[in-house]
């Protein structure tokens, strides 16, 4: 779907993908409720290199607030001089209070500081200070108990211990998480479009394409050409026995073979794609299997890694 992106592209990629999912990010990331009024800019005069950032003006349950998230995937140590200069060009610019969130999504654990802090005689004192969020220190549950599927893309990023452990395993898993979201198809694809970019910071490009392809099979399978025909297929050799057997019936029983026929094409696409081959015993067993059973195999796809795997399956 896409290609890996370069490691110190990521920061700018994350604001690029959420720009449709501020006001949760801000939410999640923030633990402050907002609406977004408008997008804030400043020229960064004394910034050495501009990152990856993303500056709106809000409404917020405190009051109006400049909120500023900063996404890092990796550790630098020079990020609290950073935010300093953000939030003082901010609030000179648009003389309001700054709100700042720092968001690591790195492999390795965060070590960076969430502040600048020294007092120097009498009269001279900095305490500086913005909320820092390691990504990685999030489990996967309490993103899905959000119930905020916009997130769901960040799940790959996530559990750092789990994914660190089982890898692969802990992607198909957030793939799983995202397919079975109460959301439209279109909504689906664009969430995983996210994950699979993300998945791209520990995984290798072709364990990646592989899982993100059976899913894309898997999504494309009710709007796919063949689909269409075998449903319509099957609806019309309904109507013509309800002919003899009652139209209402027939009907019923064309629709029911043509789910039939179409999962049974599915089954056998994804499970070629598995194993590129598949004995013809299996094959044969395949085609006796009914609706349910069927469904069985599409719902355990991604569990299914062997034939002795599907043999747990087949009569």
């Amino acid at each position: 779907m896409t290609e890996n992106l370069p490691r110190d592209r990521y920061d700018t990629t994350i604001k690029e993908l959420f720009g449709d999912g501020e006001e949760e990010l801000i939410s999640f990331f923030g633990h402050l409720k907002t609406k977004v009024i408008q997008h804030l800019n400043i020229e960064f005069a004394r910034v050495e290199k501009k990152r990856s950032d993303l500056i709106l003006e809000c409404r917020t349950e405190l009051g109006p607030a400049a909120v500023h998230l900063e996404f890092q995937s990796t550790n630098d140590s020079d990020i609290p001089f950073r935010m300093l200069r953000y939030a003082t060009e901010l609030q000179h610019k648009y003389r309001l209070p700054v709100y700042q969130i720092l968001i690591y999504f790195g492999e390795r654990e965060m070590t960076m500081a969430d502040g600048l802090v020294y007092s120097f005689g009498p009269q001279n004192h900095l305490d500086y200070r913005y909320r820092a969020v390691d990504l990685g220190s999030i489990t996967r549950e309490e993103i899905k108990k959000t119930n905020n599927y916009t997130l769901y893309a960040l799940l790959p990023l996530a559990d750092r211990p789990r994914r660190r452990q089982h890898p692969e395993a802990f992607l198909r898993e957030c793939v799983l998480d995202i397919l079975q979201a109460p959301v439209t198809t279109e909504e689906k694809r664009k969430t995983l479009l996210r994950a699979e970019i993300f998945a791209g910071l520990y995984l290798e490009e072709k364990i990646i394409e592989q899982i993100f392809q059976e899913v894309e099979t898997m999504l494309n399978i009710e709007e796919s050409a063949g689909y269409q025909r075998i449903f319509k297929k099957g609806v019309e050799k309904g109507i013509q026995q309800g002919i003899e057997i009652g139209i209402e019936k027939g009907i019923e029983k064309g629709m029911k073979k043509g789910r039939q026929e179409t999962l049974r094409e599915s089954v056998l696409k994804l499970l070629h794609k598995k194993f590129k081959k598949i004995p013809r015993p299996y094959v044969d067993k395949i085609k006796t299997l009914d609706e349910y059973a069927l469904g069985l195999i599409l719902d355990n796809i991604f569990e299914i890694n062997t034939l002795a795997d599907l043999e747990d399956y087949l009569p």
